[in-house]
């Protein structure tokens, strides 16, 4: 009984679970890497018209991918964008808020900055909303995360430790 539960268990989980590929795009000349996720969270409204997608920004040093922060795209939330505002509510109540870095911009890009102590949060905690807000146009967009989606960056960082990622040529 115990073998028959054990075997069901490791199906389950085998198919709930979707496995993240981290890409090196490695297309570039200069023969550095540009190092993403394959797959990303999207937050919209019921009609799909506005919203944002982010995923983990990743880096390599000394051999070794680390995530140092989070890359989010805006959309219909405003023409361009600068000083934006993301906050991620926790499972636990806590939250993660951070301002983006980057300059103007009218692509709707924003990056964010990780710290050592958000990065923890988001390896222990589901997310279970988010929020985005344009800091030019104050256009804020915020929903639930799906249920299949929080737990993206706890599979995130499983893939992430193994550090082993898919070259793109």
């Amino acid at each position: 009984m115990k073998k028959t539960f054990l075997i069901l268990a490791t199906l389950f989980f085998g198919v709930t679970s979707k496995s993240q590929k981290i890409v090196g795009d490695c297309t570039d000349l200069s023969g550095s890497c540009f190092y993403y996720v394959d797959d990303n969270i999207i937050v919209t409204n019921s009609e799909k018209t506005k919203g944002f997608r982010f995923s983990p920004s990743i880096d390599m040093k000394d051999g070794k991918l680390i995530c140092d922060g989070i890359t989010a795209t805006l959309v219909n939330l405003g023409t361009c964008c600068e000083n934006n505002t993301f906050i991620l509510l926790l499972e636990d109540g806590s939250n993660i808020t951070l301002k983006s870095w980057n300059k103007f911009n009218c692509k709707g890009h924003a990056f964010f900055n990780l710290s050592a102590y958000e990065l923890k949060l988001l390896r222990e905690h589901k997310i279970v909303k988010a929020q985005i807000q344009n800091g030019r146009t104050f256009d804020t967009f915020q929903n639930v995360i799906t249920p299949k989606n929080q737990d993206y960056f706890f599979r995130f960082f499983r893939e992430l430790d193994t550090n082993k990622y898919v070259v793109k040529k």
